[in-house]
C-alpha cells in the first residue's frame, strides 16, 4: 500500500506536462486531528482532538478557465487524546496522546473566483495516504502500586502502521511483546474539502477538513477512522 501512494504521486507528477499551466508551491501549517473508534463493535466514547503539524508541497495544473487539479505530497501529523479515569491508588485522570505520521497525497479539485486583490477558491477531493510511524503518550499518571500489568499498560510505546494482529494463539510471552507497540493497518483514505485565498504575488492561506473513510484498526469487532481539520500557509510559485 505505501508503494501505491508513492505511485499516485509519481503518476500525477508525471502527467503534468500534458496540461497547459502548472504552478507548484509549498504550504505548512497546523492540524486538529481527532477519531472515530469502535471496540468490540460499541463505540469508543470520549475520544478528544491532539494537535500536529503539517507540511509539503503542491502543484496547481490549470483544467479551465477558474478550475484546476492540485494534488499534493505531504507530511502530516494525526492522533487524538483519551482521558481516562484510574482507580487505584490515589485515583486520578490519565492522559493518553496518540500521534501518527503520514505520507498524504490529496488530489482536489479548485475553483477560483476574483475577490479584491486576490482569489478565493474552494475544493473537494479524495486523499490517500500512508502511516510512517507514531508514538503513544501517558500523562498524569503518579504511582499506582503492585498491582501486574499496569506499568506495561501505561508505558510510552511506539505505534507501528504493520497490519499486525494479535494470533488467537499466542503465548503469553508474544503477547506482552506484541502490546509494547500500538498496531495499526498502514493505507489510509478518504475525503477533503477546503477553502482558501490567494494573493496576487502567491502567498496564500487554506483552511480544510478531512474525514477518513478506511478501517486503520486490526483487530476484529474493532474500526478507526482519522478526521482532521487543518489551517495552512503557502506560497506557490509561477508557472510555466
Amino acid at each position: 500500500m505505501k508503494k501505491s501512494v508513492l505511485l499516485i504521486a509519481v503518476a500525477l507528477v508525471g502527467s503534468m506536462s500534458t496540461f497547459a499551466q502548472v504552478k507548484f508551491g509549498v504550504k505548512a501549517g497546523l492540524n486538529l486531528s481527532g477519531a472515530t473508534a469502535k471496540a468490540d463493535d460499541k463505540k469508543v466514547e470520549g475520544l478528544k482532538s491532539a494537535t500536529g503539524f503539517h507540511i509539503g508541497g503542491i502543484a496547481d495544473i490549470s483544467l479551465a478557465e477558474n478550475f484546476s487539479l492540485q494534488p499534493g505530497l505531504i507530511y502530516s501529523q494525526k492522533g487524538f487524546k483519551f482521558e481516562e479515569p484510574f482507580d487505584g491508588p490515589g485515583s486520578q485522570t490519565v492522559t493518553m496522546t496518540s500521534k501518527m505520521s503520514y505520507i498524504e497525497v490529496p488530489v482536489n479539485f479548485l475553483y477560483r473566483a476574483n475577490l479584491g486583490s486576490g482569489k478565493i477558491f474552494g475544493g473537494v477531493g479524495p486523499y490517500f495516504a500512508y502511516g510512517i510511524g507514531g508514538k503513544v503518550k501517558f500523562a498524569g499518571l503518579g504511582p499506582i502500586g503492585d498491582l501486574p500489568g499496569m506499568d506495561d499498560y501505561f508505558s510510552n510505546r511506539k505505534i507501528k502502521f504493520d497490519g499486525k494482529k494479535l494470533s488467537e494463539t499466542a503465548t503469553a510471552e508474544e503477547e506482552k511483546e506484541y502490546f509494547k507497540n500500538d498496531h495499526y493497518k498502514g493505507f489510509d483514505a478518504g475525503a477533503n474539502v477546503m477553502i482558501g485565498y490567494e494573493l496576487k504575488f502567491g502567498l496564500f492561506f487554506t483552511a480544510n477538513y478531512s474525514l477518513g473513510l478506511t478501517n486503520g484498526a486490526v483487530e476484529d469487532k474493532a474500526s478507526y477512522k482519522n478526521k482532521s481539520f487543518g489551517i495552512s500557509v503557502g506560497y506557490m510559485f509561477g508557472g510555466k
